[in-house]
């Protein structure tokens, strides 16, 4: 049992699947409903824990690699050059952040958020807000599909409660 909710924040922390991958394992790994929607809060958590921590790191390795010469000078000139090219997503700012981590498809999620927040140069409070309310967006999504889906699954089926 501890090893299935294991799973299922792992799953919420990880780069590929984040709530969109582990409320579905969720619902299979846990047949009764307040299992599984203690195990799909299991998987939000681990997925809100992204973008702060992600975004800290980024500021950090950027504090680092500066220091580092040739390196730093290569990476700074990047990410310059990133921050130039990005003005028409910077258009939409935060609001375009949320949606974008809301839509609940490969690449669109916290980790991805976090760092087109990061290139952006948004504010990290401001996306930490951004990044968690488009989280919350998509859990609600997959989780409301993940429970139609299987209600619909049992309705063409004729399958019981």
């Amino acid at each position: 049992m501890l090893l299935a909710y294991l799973t299922v924040l792992l799953l919420g922390l990880a780069p590929v699947s984040e709530v969109r991958g582990a409320i579905p394992v969720a619902r299979v790994l846990f047949p009764g409903n307040l299992e599984f929607l203690l195990a799909s809060a299991v998987a939000l958590l681990g997925n809100l824990t992204i973008a702060p921590a992600v975004l800290y790191l980024l500021d950090r390795l950027e504090r680092f690699v500066v220091k580092l010469g040739y390196l730093g000078r290569l990476y700074s000139r990047a990410l310059e050059v990133a921050r130039r090219r990005s003005d028409k997503v910077s258009k939409y700012g935060v609001p375009g952040l949320v949606v974008f981590v809301a839509i609940p498809l490969p690449a669109t999620g916290a980790w991805t958020g976090s760092l087109v927040a990061y290139i952006l140069g948004l504010p990290r409070g401001r996306a930490v807000v951004a990044i968690e309310l488009g989280v919350l967006i998509a859990f609600t999504i997959v989780l409301g599909a993940t429970v139609l889906g299987l209600e619909v699954v049992k309705a063409i089926f004729m399958l019981g409660s």
